[in-house]
């Protein structure tokens, strides 16, 4: 006699509607029904890698961020070049810089707070900071 298992239905079937949540199907079922959705995974990974550049580029991803921002093609370019530029200027801090800058800017902090979270001087925090400012203005002149 076979063994049956206690399956969700929209685990396996995504577009099921009706008041069905869950059903019983035999090992084989289940077994058949998991291997279909890990090759249909797998299958959507390579498609994925496929339409994917070595920089990071999604085909299709600069046209979708035009329809949904509204913006030109060459402003849609240029703002993902700013982004990119600054994460590289970000990655040439250390990550102390990274994270004070992310506290005085992101977290609102002010120098005195983060100097005191960190047990250090407020001069070296200013100093920090105006350092991690200077190295990333660089990357964008």
């Amino acid at each position: 006699m076979s063994e049956w298992i206690r399956i969700r239905v929209k685990d396996f079937y995504k577009d099921a509607v009706g008041e069905l949540e869950y059903t019983y199907v035999t090992r084989e079922v289940y077994e058949a029904l998991v291997d279909t959705f890990r090759k249909e995974a797998h299958a959507q990974e390579m498609r994925d890698i496929r339409h994917t550049t070595k920089d990071g580029y999604t085909e299709g991803e600069t046209e979708d961020l035009v329809e949904l921002t509204g913006e030109s093609v060459e402003d849609t370019v240029i703002r993902q070049m700013e982004i990119e530029t600054l994460q590289k200027a970000m990655q040439s801090l250390t990550p102390v810089q990274r994270e004070r800058l992310h506290f005085y800017f992101f977290e609102g902090m002010t120098y005195r707070q983060i100097a005191a979270k960190e047990g250090v001087g407020e001069k070296n925090i200013r100093e920090s900071i105006n350092g991690a400012v200077k190295k990333i203005k660089k990357y964008f002149d």
